[in-house]
């Protein structure tokens, strides 16, 4: 196979889920698609005022970010996908309608894509640190366009929640702190054995939250952040996601993209999540929540 085409990613939908494949992974191995940011990393900017259509934010560049609706005075908010998903998934549109619905913010969704295409999972374990340095870059560039890096806010789910500590991290070994990390279900497969150093955890930014709807199985058991948040309480399988109930509701989807249930109730950390952001804490009965 010629290497442009094992480098193509291609895009398929496994019931209403559209999920990304690439013949060959991106990254540093032998067989690997060399690293492009400016094809393999597109930042992706919503408003109010464009909440569907996005305005592509150019890193770097003042000028073209002037021509954009970004708002220096609005909230930002940067969001990570995880693995093999496509922005126009179900969890970036579904963090991305909360965040504009309650409020005005610059909602900017990573299209990294390429770099945790599937079926390559041990490549984008590898890419996330990769990622975690570019998008440190990326906020550094928002600051020279009146943005404090102490003001900006990455929502990352599975593996974005790991690059996403990666950012933080690139950001504090430069002296300058991120403001907020929010990890839902962070990955845990590829980072179980490491260190706080090698993946997402507490100090990462100046408050790390981190939801687990999935702990022990794909997302992370133990407690990582300044508070850590574990629905139903702290249960691998999340109310809803029994496959008997799927199929009393129809969840074909679901059932027919993942096969296995226990991928499932890794999704419902950005459910949990929408749910969170317009009605507040006054929604966590029932949640055990750990305090760092």
């Amino acid at each position: 196979m010629a290497l442009a085409e094992a480098c193509t990613l291609m895009r398929f939908f496994v019931g209403v889920t559209e999920v990304c494949f690439m013949s060959a992974p991106v990254g540093d191995c032998s067989y690997c698609c060399p690293r492009n940011d400016a094809l393999d990393i597109i930042y992706k900017l919503f408003t109010r005022s464009n909440p569907t259509e996005f305005q592509v934010i150019v890193p770097g560049n003042l000028r073209k970010l002037e021509k954009t609706n970004f708002n220096q005075s609005a909230p930002t908010v940067i969001y990570l996908m995880g693995f093999s998903e496509a922005t126009t998934g179900p969890s970036t549109t579904t963090i991305r309608d909360a965040y504009l619905s309650t409020g005005e913010y610059n909602f900017i969704s990573v299209d990294w894509s390429r770099l945790i295409a599937g079926p390559w999972y041990v490549s984008a374990v590898q890419n996330t640190r990769y990622m975690g340095v570019r998008l440190a870059k990326f906020i550094q560039f928002l600051s020279r366009a009146g943005v404090p890096p102490g003001s900006v806010h990455v929502v990352g789910f599975s593996l974005g929640a790991e690059a996403a500590g990666f950012t933080g991290k690139a950001l504090r070994e430069q002296g300058v702190r991120l403001g907020r990390i929010t990890g839902l279900d962070p990955a845990y497969p590829g980072y179980k054995l490491a260190n706080s150093d090698g993946h997402l955890s507490k100090g990462d930014a100046q408050f790390v939250d981190v939801l687990h709807s999935n702990p022990g199985i794909f997302g992370f058991p133990e407690a990582l952040g300044d508070v850590d948040f574990y629905p139903n309480p702290g249960s691998y399988i999340q109310r809803g996601c029994w496959l008997d109930q799927l199929v009393k509701n129809r969840e074909v989807g679901y059932i027919c993209k993942y096969i296995s249930i226990v991928l499932i109730h890794h999704e419902q950390a950005y459910a949990a999540w929408d749910a969170l952001l317009p009605a507040g804490l006054t929604t966590l009965g029932g949640w055990r929540v750990v305090v760092g």
